[in-house]
């Protein structure tokens, strides 16, 4: 355990009978003392710890269901076709939201990056697409990490249809934003 003070981790299973724990069951969980620090140790409701350990908290809780995950698909011609689309942005909305695909697509593989470098003093991404070996430049706009998580959850938001506008996640003024 890294820290004393951390709460150990449920169990997936009663520590007396070893029934494994289903979605949403009823179990009791205890805190126990160590010399390794904090043990918790979960007992299905009809077993109890032995009497001979003194536990120093006891609580009643279920197991947990499992979240369920958000699925989209990822179209990547299209994301592909929206990136370059964006190659001649005019505002600085767009020219961050190319930025974003850019980054999108080099961790799907669909673009390799090649270089960097300094061009009127601004910093300058350059991108290959592994396929058609296409070039593409991408203006490395000046974001914060506010700004950047702003983007991607716009971005999901776009991907998974919970934004169907571009135009919502494109003209997003702040006034606390860099040109870039």
């Amino acid at each position: 355990m890294g820290n004393e003070w951390e709460m150990p981790r449920r169990g997936e299973a009663c520590a007396i009978c070893q029934h494994t724990f289903e979605p949403g069951e009823a179990i009791q969980a205890y805190l126990f003392e160590s010399p390794r620090g904090y043990e918790r140790r979960d007992y299905c409701v009809n077993c109890r710890p032995p009497d001979e350990v003194f536990a120093i908290g006891s609580w009643q809780t279920h197991r947990p269901r499992p979240a369920a995950k958000k699925l989209y698909s990822f179209d990547r011609e299209a994301i592909q076709r929206f990136f370059e689309q964006l190659e001649d942005a005019d505002t600085r909305e767009k020219r961050q939201l190319r930025f974003v695909l850019a980054l999108l697509l080099w961790r799907k593989k669909a673009l390799k990056f090649d270089r960097s470098e300094t061009d009127d003093g601004r910093e300058v991404w350059h991108f290959v697409v592994p396929r058609s070996e296409t070039a593409h430049a991408v203006v490395r706009p000046d974001l914060n990490e506010d700004q950047l998580e702003q983007l991607g959850e716009q971005l999901e938001g776009l991907l998974t249809g919970e934004v169907d506008d571009l135009n919502a996640v494109v003209s997003n003024p702040n006034e606390d934003q860099v040109d870039a």
